[in-house]
């Protein structure tokens, strides 16, 4: 949406500047040019409808986990269920305006920032880098303001190769691994090698996404998400 709008711009600079010095002028072009913001506009109009079914999301009869994440351009909490119940939400943010707009035009898993709320326990999930030249992200992971853990991507020449998506978590003394592959939309999050959850679509062609983990395990419900918004959401 952004990056559609930076382009008419461009490229409106563009064409007049190229009347201003050549004198020529192209109506054609000029209104292929106005149909960026054209676009933007829809775009915006069809998120805002998705939106509306995120926030009026209900489990269709899903017995645990369960969101609904159809959009990314409009950062409103999603709600999070446990069955038919309300337990929170899901919302990605960004501190400053400009990290939104640069992340539209870059990707939307660059500088990923999640708030999730399970029983009133707020989750803040925060980016970081430590070394700025470099394909690894991370994150520290706060409960109601406390620091409770690390993550980190393990983005690799094997991992790459083989198409597997990967990201360890050390939470309260212990490290957990989500991993996919690529061109599936199934998580799965380990500790030990033992295989604890998953996170995956309700269907092959829903966007309800249903995590399958123990109800007193809330952390490993944040690292299966947080593995989602990274890899699945773009």
């Amino acid at each position: 949406m952004i990056k559609l709008l930076l382009l008419f711009v461009l490229l409106l600079l563009t064409a007049l500047a190229r009347f201003l010095v050549f004198d020529a002028f192209e109506p054609l072009m000029f209104a292929m040019i106005f149909l960026f913001p054209v676009a933007s506009l829809v775009i915006f109009i069809i998120s805002k409808k998705f939106a509306n079914k995120e926030r009026n999301y209900q489990p269709p009869k899903i017995t645990g986990w369960s969101f609904y994440n159809i959009q990314k351009s409009l950062m409103i909490k999603k709600p999070l269920f446990y069955g038919d119940v309300k337990v929170g939400y899901v919302k990605r943010y960004f501190p400053h305006q400009w990290q939104y707009v640069l992340s539209d035009i870059i990707g939307f898993n660059w500088y990923l920032n999640l708030e999730i709320e399970i029983d009133q326990d707020i989750y803040n999930v925060q980016w970081y880098r430590e070394k700025w030249f470099t394909n690894q992200d991370q994150w520290r992971i706060y409960k109601n303001g406390e620091q409770i853990g690390t993550a980190y991507t393990r983005i690799n020449l094997k991992n790459t190769t083989k198409l597997k998506e990967a990201i360890e978590f050390q939470v309260g003394g212990e490290v957990y691994h989500t991993s996919a592959s690529t061109v599936t939309s199934m998580i799965s999050l380990t500790h030990n090698e033992t295989l604890l959850g998953t996170l995956k679509r309700n269907h092959i062609m829903s966007n309800v996404q249903v995590i399958d983990i123990q109800k007193t395990q809330p952390e490993q419900v944040v690292a299966l998400i947080v593995h989602s918004y990274y890899f699945k959401n773009n």
